[in-house]
């Protein structure tokens, strides 16, 4: 199966006590400038998906369900994606949950529920290249909440989860922080695998403020505990000239992780698509090995066809080009984009590897 392992949730809810029924997403009391630039474009992106169904000039929650069915359901390229959850901020030292920093809140409990609801509205179609998708569900838990035991047994026990989704920065989380080891310990004896932002987090505001806390080197600490690990982005850089370029330290790491042969740690090619990434795409593809590459697209996230010039970015052909540019679905214009690139189509089925899926 072809998986996007790496597809965000989002929605309008702005009741935080209502996490259970609605996406809550408020970060009017926490914004960054660059963070309000960023909501803007993807708002319009979206609207020009035509995710706007009432035309009232906001994106609800159901509204973007809606897009995400149906650009799942007419990919080419792509049988299903991992829709992701993120828990809320929590202190570090209290536990208690902190509402003014926490921007995104997607439960596990709401997401769980609309996973299931996608799949069963999958089985019902007519057309027989429908019923054949899937959605799966990409829990997460911040560690640093009191009770994220009985968090991760209702993950466990009550939900099909694939992977437990983490953004340190976003989330608060310091993962040498030897309070996490039964938290580890946990994860590794579920065989879940935990997906791990690393790198420069631009999307939240706190992802800027406590960017220190996306290093790559701390994922020392889950991998001592026998956890499987997937980096996001592989790591790399966001802006030329303003991110330092650590791919290849990187790279470093990961072959020492994975130097007996077993691939403990995985990275993931999610918004390696996104135009200001362009100058590390070669890098990228020269550096990993494709048996230790998973595909994420990191929607909503724009993904744009047009800066991939031809013979300008890592060979690509003219005709590569135009089909890539015709590409209305964006999950397709991603795949064929990295493709262009010079990414092999292993990568698509690599999540089968790592992810814990379902028997059923």
């Amino acid at each position: 199966m072809k998986i996007d392992m790496h597809f965000h949730i989002i929605g309008n809810g702005i009741d935080i006590n209502n996490v259970d029924n609605d996406v809550y997403m408020y970060a009017d009391d926490n914004h960054h400038w660059f963070t309000r630039i960023l909501y803007n474009l993807v708002e319009d992106d979206l609207a020009r998906m035509e995710a706007d169904l009432n035309s009232d000039g906001k994106i609800s929650t159901s509204e973007y369900f809606d897009v995400v069915y149906r650009l799942v359901t007419s990919a080419e390229e792509i049988d299903g994606v991992v829709l992701l959850a993120l828990d809320a901020v929590y202190s570090p030292r209290t536990g208690k949950i902190n509402k003014q920093k926490t921007d995104l809140w997607v439960s596990n409990k709401f997401l769980s529920r609309k996973v299931r609801e996608l799949n069963d509205h999958l089985q019902n179609e007519s057309d027989a290249g429908k019923r054949k998708k899937r959605f799966f569900f990409g829990a997460s838990i911040n560690p640093n909440r009191k009770d994220w035991e009985s968090e991760l047994e209702y993950v466990i026990t009550q939900t099909d989860a694939v992977l437990i989704k983490i953004i340190p920065s976003t989330q608060h989380i310091y993962l040498m922080d030897d309070r996490h080891r039964n938290f580890y310990n946990a994860l590794s004896s579920y065989n879940m695998p935990l997906l791990c932002h690393v790198g420069p987090e631009y999307s939240f505001p706190e992802g800027m403020r406590k960017k220190h806390l996306d290093n790559f080197k701390y994922l020392e600490k889950p991998l001592e505990h026998d956890v499987t690990v997937i980096a996001a982005h592989c790591s790399t850089p966001v802006f030329p000239m303003i991110d330092p370029n650590l791919i290849g330290e990187f790279y470093s790491f990961m072959k020492k992780a994975n130097s007996d042969g077993k691939v403990r740690l995985w990275a993931d090619t999610s918004a390696l698509s996104l135009s200001t990434r362009l100058s590390f795409i070669q890098q990228i593809v020269e550096t990993f090995p494709s048996k230790w590459l998973v595909n994420g697209s990191d929607f909503p996230i724009p993904i744009d066809g047009w800066p991939h010039l031809p013979l300008v970015t890592h060979d690509i052909t003219p005709e590569e080009y135009i089909a890539i540019c015709k590409t209305k679905n964006p999950l397709d214009r991603d795949v064929r984009i990295k493709r262009a690139h010079g990414f092999a189509d292993s990568i698509l089925r690599n999540a089968e590897r790592v992810l814990r899926l379902p028997r059923n």
